[in-house]
């Protein structure tokens, strides 16, 4: 069980207008995880960390095309060479070019309910749904880590909680930025 502060400050305004879109861009490079992490102050460490939290959800199709590209004939075939091609055949068999905003796919296809470790065994397999995840492969650092959550679950545990802490603090509103709200849904003048 992870303990964290409650509390937290919401901005004053609540319109639907300032939601980002359902739309994700999962094709970063380990270069710019990097980067937009460091900038959060989150170091590597969290950054491989965190993307452990892949092991429970699911995503639209259209979040991880970047893998896939559709042909003459309108079928999505594989340009991600990385990709398990029995994972990868089994993606495209489930979203189709035409469904591909509705259509949602686990993100851990071993254990989608369960917080686990199976995402680093997943990677390692070459079965991270998105290419970020799969960028975690490509440098020796990160690697390792991948490696050794894989094979340590309490590993992942003990340092999931540290950083999911650290998360938390991230962008925290001070004094009069913001407000606890009594329903997160609206502000409390609302």
């Amino acid at each position: 069980m992870v303990q964290i502060p409650t509390g937290r400050r919401d901005g004053m305004v609540s319109l639907a207008s300032n939601v980002r879109p359902n739309i994700v861009d999962t094709s970063f490079t380990m270069d710019e995880m990097v980067k937009l992490f460091t900038s959060k102050g989150l170091s590597v460490l969290d950054l491989v960390i965190l993307s452990g939290a892949h092991t429970m959800g699911v995503a639209h199709c259209n979040a991880f095309r970047d893998r896939f590209q559709v042909d003459a004939e309108g079928r999505l075939t594989l340009i991600d060479k990385t990709l398990d091609s029995s994972y990868a055949a089994e993606l495209m068999k489930q979203c189709s070019t035409s469904e591909m905003a509705s259509t949602t796919v686990n993100n851990d296809p071993e254990t989608p309910m369960v917080f686990d470790n199976q995402y680093y065994l997943n990677l390692l397999a070459h079965k991270g749904l998105f290419q970020s995840d799969s960028a975690l492969l490509n440098e020796n650092s990160t690697r390792t880590m991948v490696e050794d959550f894989a094979n340590d679950q309490e590993l992942f545990f003990e340092n999931w909680g540290q950083a999911f802490l650290k998360l938390t603090s991230v962008g925290v509103k001070l004094e009069n930025e913001g407000e606890i709200r009594r329903s997160c849904a609206s502000t409390n003048n609302a």
